[in-house]
């Protein structure tokens, strides 16, 4: 990797000089959410000359992945994650109304 891109010295500067600091729920969601997209399109990606060759032949739709298809990726992702609170606070929303309802049966039989 070029000099100018190889970022790592001042990440790791950056982590020494605050150590334990918090990141906040949204900004933190979006960067595994980007992370996560990253890493799908990664794997997504053929990589051997041969197998692109042999799609190639066979007439198989490859495409380019663009910078753009990974982030609507990680917006994807992240609208999931973010979401993942209402859908397990409904689940126990639910579950509740079960036990009480199961409860209040066990009750009013004599």
């Amino acid at each position: 990797m070029p000099e100018h891109l190889d970022a790592t010295d001042e990440v790791n500067a950056l982590a020494e000089a605050v150590p334990g600091a918090a990141v906040a729920v949204p900004q933190g969601v979006a960067a595994i959410a980007l992370t996560m997209a990253m890493k799908y399109h990664d794997m997504s990606m053929i990589k051997d000359g041969q197998l692109y060759q042999q799609y190639k032949l066979e007439g198989r739709n490859i495409r380019n992945i663009e910078l753009s298809d990974v982030f609507e990726t990680a917006i994807q992702i992240e609208r999931h994650l973010m979401a993942a609170n209402e859908r397990v606070s409904a689940w126990m929303l639910e579950a509740l109304e079960v036990a009480i309802t199961e409860a209040d049966a066990d009750d009013a039989t004599p």
